[in-house]
Parts: C-alpha cells; structure tokens; sequence
C-alpha cells in the first residue's frame, strides 16, 4: 500500500514538475521577459481570456457529469431491482 501511494505521489511530481519547466523553457523561447514567467507559469488564470475560462468551465462540467453518469451505473449493478 505504502509502496503504490510513494508512486503515485513520484509520478504525479514528475509530470508536474516536467510541465512547470516545459512551460517556462516555451515562454523563454518566446521571448517573455524572465521576471514574469514564473508567476504566469504558477497562476495561469491570470492571463486567460473569457473564452478560455469558458472552455475550462465546460471540461470541468464534462467531467462531473461522467463521473456522476459512472457513479450511478456502479450504484445500480450493485444493487438488482427485487421483483417481490
């Protein structure tokens, strides 16, 4: 148990990890001044666009509705309808 939660834990840092610096090397490569990079790297909320916001709103929105939708079908494989 402790061994798959210390691999879960490693593998989520490294991914996070390896997205913050690819995120900064682009920003580098573009030309962004380094004294903001990190900052919109670590809030990127900051510089989004309405439409973006709205975009993020509907994946979050997406995925509630799986989850519930995988939620409810779990629930009612568990539990037959008694035909008394």
């Amino acid at each position: 148990m402790k061994v798959r939660l210390l691999k879960q834990f490693f593998v989520t840092f490294l991914l996070t990890f390896g997205m913050l610096s690819l995120m900064i090397l682009i920003d580098l490569k573009m030309g962004t001044p380094p004294h903001g990079i990190i900052w919109k790297t670590i809030n990127p909320f900051r510089v989004m666009e309405p439409v973006e916001y709205i975009i993020v709103i509907l994946y979050i929105l997406i995925f509630l509705f799986h989850s519930l939708l995988s939620y409810l079908k779990k629930k009612r494989q568990n539990n037959p309808p008694s035909n008394e």
